[in-house]
């Protein structure tokens, strides 16, 4: 709107005798919805607007003052010196603007910018105002409402993830407490209920380690890695739960390169979907992995050959929480996608041609990284 204001008070310029410039510019200021003041070549007022009188005072008291003495405000605004910025442009610098400016209580779109002659020569400069400070506020509230849905839904998540396996260790407990009290309970039966209670503190202990990883923020901090030895070390760990369920991984390794990674955050991301595959491809089912060096990043796909996941439900499998697996807790994904991208790459979750999921994860290799070949 500003910008508006600028291109029409030159076409005025151009068109109207020099006499009748100044009239013909505050009829233009006093038809837009901004508070609009303009100044001669030596900052003296010569525009003032119905919508800036309104908040800075009687026109009849403004013109023919320096700018700043009559919006004597802006003098005590901490975050621009006005004096420079006007200053400047009538010297004739650059147009200013300021998208989103506190000024007092309200929030602005300022803009200062030189009247420019026909020659190029300044005429004046004109200041311009435009009031955001309700839709900022709205804004403010919509983004308050948002984050205090995604508080409430984390709450929920976390309440009911951990109401599971405590629920199980409280009858763990008691079943516990009923055999130490019968003289008869086996020595085994004891320990299979001590075992299943280690179990269930194992896997609140997990989640809240996978919480953490949710929570957790800044870079990653890097040294040269193989991906494929992380992946080697994530299948090693796969390896008990994929034989219990009688799923076969196959890895293909096919990458040469050393990365700069965390080898931590990535070899958690990729186990996190090795499992998934796991779980997915079921009893005697199969998961491959593979890798690769394309030319501007190294790509890992994780498959299984399992039911897939539904069309409707692939949007949301980075939903914190959202899960489609009995048992699962709806983190897994989500935490390898804040793992992947927090090194500059890409997380997809595919169709598998033949049925099943294909995960493809892209690591770039960015301007400035050290990546070479291993053993170069």
């Amino acid at each position: 709107m500003p910008g508006r204001f600028l291109y029409f008070s030159e076409v005025l310029l151009r068109l109207m005798p020099e006499q009748d410039y100044a009239v013909r510019l505050e009829a233009l200021a006093e038809a837009l919805p901004l508070e609009v003041a303009a100044t001669d070549a030596q900052g003296r007022v010569v525009v003032w607007n119905a919508a800036l009188a309104v908040v800075a005072g009687p026109r009849s008291q403004a013109l023919g003052r320096p700018l700043l003495e009559a919006v004597p405000w802006l003098l005590d605004d901490p975050n621009v010196d006005w004096g420079d910025t006007v200053g400047d442009v009538l010297l004739g610098g650059p147009a200013r603007t300021f998208p989103r400016h506190p000024l007092g209580r309200r929030v602005v779109r300022a803009t200062v910018a030189p009247m420019l002659g026909v020659r190029g020569v300044v005429l004046g400069a004109v200041l311009c105002f435009e009031d955001i400070t309700r839709g900022t506020r709205e804004e403010e509230r919509r983004r308050l409402e948002a984050r205090s849905a995604a508080v409430t839904a984390l709450g929920a998540g976390i309440a009911h993830e951990i109401r599971n396996p405590l629920n199980a260790l409280s009858l763990n407990l008691q079943l516990l407490r009923e055999r130490l009290a019968d003289p008869h309970a086996s020595r085994d039966d004891l320990l299979r209920k001590a075992d299943a209670m280690i179990a269930e503190a194992g896997r609140m202990e997990s989640l809240i380690q996978n919480l953490l990883e949710v929570s957790r923020g800044g870079a990653p901090v890097c040294e040269g890695e193989r991906i494929d030895d992380i992946i080697a070390d994530a299948v090693s760990r796969m390896q008990p739960a994929a034989r219990k369920l009688g799923v076969h991984i196959h890895a293909m390794p096919g990458s040469e390169r050393v990365l700069p990674l965390e080898r931590t955050r990535i070899e958690r991301a990729l186990q996190n979907l090795l499992e998934n595959a796991i779980d997915a491809a079921g009893e005697n089912g199969n998961v491959w992995s593979t890798s690769r060096d394309d030319p501007h990043s190294t790509v890992v796909v994780i498959e299984d050959d399992g039911p897939g996941i539904k069309p409707e439900d692939r949007a949301r499998v980075f939903e914190l929480f959202w899960t489609s697996k009995r048992g699962g807790t709806g983190l897994g994904l989500p935490l390898a996608r804040r793992a992947i991208e927090s090194h500059g790459g890409e997380l997809e979750v595919l169709e598998r041609p033949g049925g099943g999921t294909r995960v493809v994860v892209h690591l770039p290799i960015r301007e400035g990284q050290d990546v070479r070949e291993a053993g170069g």
